[in-house]
């Protein structure tokens, strides 16, 4: 793991950062100087501020309702004791940022001062932290000292857009769900909850005056990525999906604001709009005969730039407009294929009348036309960063996520930007390739690297900086189906985001940043949030030592912290052994290894294992299993140790495209076997699936097999790690073969239909 450390005694301007240890704020703040004594909460506290404005009034509340419901406290302006300590909020212009804050906290007064409402709210979140995590509790907790150190913290946000993006499209969250995100980002002070309402697989955007939209559009059939709106094609399947009213938006909207945070609304175009064609087939292209594609059979994927289209559009922006106040509207324009559009009669007339050259022109007529339409409503629209393509909007936002190469571009040009490329921003990527690891997308994405990132270029000049107006973390959900797996992806890669949009960069500091989030995951457990382990990266092999015996070996850890284990599947506590030597698996086992600090889980894998007759056993491999899936080696099949269940991206998989696994063991002498149990990854999504049939042939000279068993294997109905076991008659032999054929060609109506499969073999336990 990278680290990156800075020397306090050297650079006079880090020591502040390094110092700033001992004070338990995420995202650090920009300026802190400590004091000797604490500011300490009773029922003699008294609180001033102005209570009849509004938006100061929300700021405040944290304090107050979380201090009543932990402590017992009531603060209020009044008091029956004498004046015992005093909490003073007050708004103040010198302050010149709108978010920024001074605080000021001694052993009898504290001082809390902003421009704005806003910059309280964020001066009441430090002053929450710095409280005890207890404060977060729902009930009175008792024996807790509620006292905050005396400090002086000047702060103010590096960046003016701070945000997390949701896609509810591919999967509906509850309102509910998404408030307890709200809260979850606004403790780390971001400011902008961007919402994916639309794409190809579910509108979620209730329109009153196009209600096909949600009753068409908001529900599919089939799996998430191989879903229809076909109803008819694939009668068994149920209904998957779901819709916001208008109401339960603005009743989010207003929460949010309540929190300081704006909801951005993105209502996809011209692109990823499956959902919308299939409730409104006439707005989709026609065929190169000047013919409607036959539907529902087939669904385009983008809209037509008809006049009906645009009327379509402005309407539902219209719509969106009213439920959302956010001065930006996001409107995509990511990925158009643009392919129908070169043949269909009324894009090539669109393309004529408008003097247009290529599709690339006609997506920059289609964002510019739509972006006039929002600016005139007094908005601003924001974009993906195709919108650069054919020429960018005049007052458009562009959200660079193919590299940085498109915030470049687009800051060069004068144009706001807000940062959020893939390597550093996506968090659907993995975040550890640690045994276990829930299925995600395609990369790796640490949280250390989320904690490197700056969202200002280098090649930027300097009066081109300031069009960089923040960075965004985006979770798209292909493969995020419930809360707790969203949960997972978010946090905390998003408080490592928060640091890195709020905090100066050459205060930063990893170590440090992860002494504060180890008590910062104390908060979010009291909020049970199911937040990825991965601060280290704990490394986890596994090889035979010199008497053929299983070894686990661990790493990855640097030395201010020590690895427990447990080998039978329970979770580590600071009463189980502590790593020092490689481990010997003697049976079969459930390794759980972790970091812990005061109870805390800060890092930890696991791994199953399943000793059998050909753990450890000389192997042959007739075709040898594709680079890019033979992570484990060509005997990964006999280690003893089992493949994730839900990704075949590990060390444990192999796999093989369109060709058989045909594998010998050599037991090395007569050796009598009744049973083989064995694995296969099925997700059809990918091109993977399970194998045809599975034959066993036994040997006793490696040359003349005789077949004990096979089996045909059935398609299971769910994506992942699929068993297939297989029993005979004892037999004694020298020698295993073991043949799984693969499907063959993919059946129509699947991903890669026609194209051959893939098969992923795990381990080969043989009794």
């Amino acid at each position: 793991m990278k680290k990156w450390f800075f020397s306090c005694i050297l650079f006079a301007a880090f020591f502040m950062g390094c110092a700033q240890v001992s004070v338990p704020v995420i995202p650090l703040p920009n300026s802190v100087e400590t004091k000797s004594g604490n500011f300490i909460f009773n029922s003699c506290t008294q609180l001033h501020y102005n209570s009849a404005d509004v938006d100061l009034k929300n700021a405040v509340m944290p304090l107050v309702e979380k201090l009543h419901r932990a402590a017992g406290i009531n603060l209020s302006g009044k008091s029956k004791c004498k004046m015992n300590s005093l909490i003073n909020i007050d708004l103040d212009n010198s302050i010149t940022n709108d978010e920024g804050y001074a605080l000021s906290v001694e052993p009898k007064k504290i001082s809390l001062k902003a421009k704005t409402a806003t910059g309280i709210f964020y001066g009441v979140q430090t002053i929450l932290q710095l409280l005890p995590e207890a404060v977060e509790k729902d009930s009175i907790q008792k024996s807790v000292k509620w006292q905050v150190p005396c400090v002086l913290i000047k702060d103010e946000p590096r960046f003016g857009y701070r945000g997390i993006m949701l896609d509810v499209a591919r999967h509906y969250e509850s309102p509910e769900f998404i408030k307890k995100l709200i809260d979850l980002l606004a403790m780390q002070k971001m400011n902008r909850l961007h919402l994916h309402l639309t794409d190809s697989q579910g509108w979620r955007f209730e329109s009153k005056k196009y209600p096909k939209l949600t009753q068409i559009g908001a529900y599919r059939k089939g799996t998430p990525l191989n879903a229809t709106y076909d109803y008819n094609s694939r009668p068994a399947d149920t209904l998957y999906g779901g819709y916001y009213t208008q109401e339960q938006l603005k009743d989010l909207v207003k929460y949010a604001a309540s929190r300081f945070i704006t909801i951005v609304p993105e209502i996809e175009m011209p692109a990823h709009s499956m959902s919308a064609l299939a409730s409104y087939p006439e707005l989709a292209c026609l065929d190169s005969n000047g013919n409607a594609y036959p539907y529902p059979q087939k669904i385009q994927n983008e809209y037509c730039t008809k006049d009906a289209t645009f009327d379509f559009l402005d309407d539902i922006l219209s719509e969106v407009m009213d439920v959302f106040p956010s001065k930006y509207i996001h409107v995509a324009g990511d990925e158009a294929s643009k392919e129908t559009w070169k043949t269909c009669k009324y894009d090539q007339q669109r393309m004529k009348d408008e003097g247009l050259k290529t599709v690339e022109e006609l997506q920059s007529y289609f964002i510019k036309r739509i972006e006039k339409f929002v600016n005139s409503k007094g908005r601003n629209i924001i974009g993906w960063d195709e919108i650069l393509q054919g020429g960018l909007a005049p007052n458009a936002t562009v959200m660079s996520w193919t590299g940085i190469e498109g915030g470049i571009k687009a800051a060069q040009e004068h144009h706001n930007v807000i940062m959020t490329p893939g390597d550093y921003c996506y968090f659907d990527h993995y975040q550890s390739d640690a045994p276990g690891e829930p299925v995600a997308f395609c990369c790796m994405l640490t949280l250390p690297k989320v904690y490197s990132y700056d969202p200002v270029p280098a090649e930027l000049k300097d009066d081109e900086k300031k069009y960089i107006q923040g960075a965004q973390g985006n979770l798209w959900t292909e493969y995020i189906p419930n809360p707790a797996k969203v949960e997972y992806m978010i946090f905390p890669r998003a408080v490592a985001l928060a640091e890195v949009d709020w905090t100066k960069p050459e205060l930063k500091n990893y170590d440090a940043f992860t002494q504060r989030l180890t008590n910062y995951l104390k908060r979010l457990n009291t909020y049970h949030v199911n937040y990825s382990k991965h601060l280290f990266e704990i490394k986890l092999t596994t090889s035979l030592n010199d008497n053929k015996q299983v070894t686990a070996s661990l790493g990855g850890v640097n030395k201010d912290h020590v690895i427990r284990y447990t080998l039978d599947g329970t979770i580590p506590t600071e009463r189980s052994p502590v790593y020092s030597k490689p481990i010997i698996i003697g049976k079969n086992a459930t390794l759980i290894a972790a970091v812990l600090h005061e109870g805390i889980i800060l890092d930890q894998v696991k791994k199953s294992f399943q000793l059998h007759k050909a753990v450890g056993k000389s192997i042959t491999l007739e075709t040898l299993p594709d680079k890019q899936y033979n992570k484990g080696g060509n005997s990964a099949w006999v280690n003893g140790c089992l493949g994730n269940d839900e990704q075949f991206s590990d060390d444990e998989w192999l796999g093989w495209e369109a060709k058989a696994f045909n594998g010998t063991i050599d037991f090395g002498s007569a050796t009598s076997t009744s049973s083989l149990q064995t694995r296969f990854f099925h997700k059809p999504s990918s091109w993977v699936w399970v194998a045809k049939k599975v034959t066993v042939q036994v040997s006793d000279d490696g040359t003349n097999f005789k077949t004990v068993v096979e089996k045909d294997v059935t398609i299971p109905s769910k994506e992942g790690a699929s068993t297939v076991e297989l029993k005979w008659e004892p037999v004694t032999a020298k020698y295993m073969r073991i043949i799984a054929e693969p499907l063959g060609k993919i059946p129509a109506g699947n991903t890669g239909a026609g194209d051959d499969a893939w098969l992923f073999v795990d381990e080969m336990v043989v009794h």
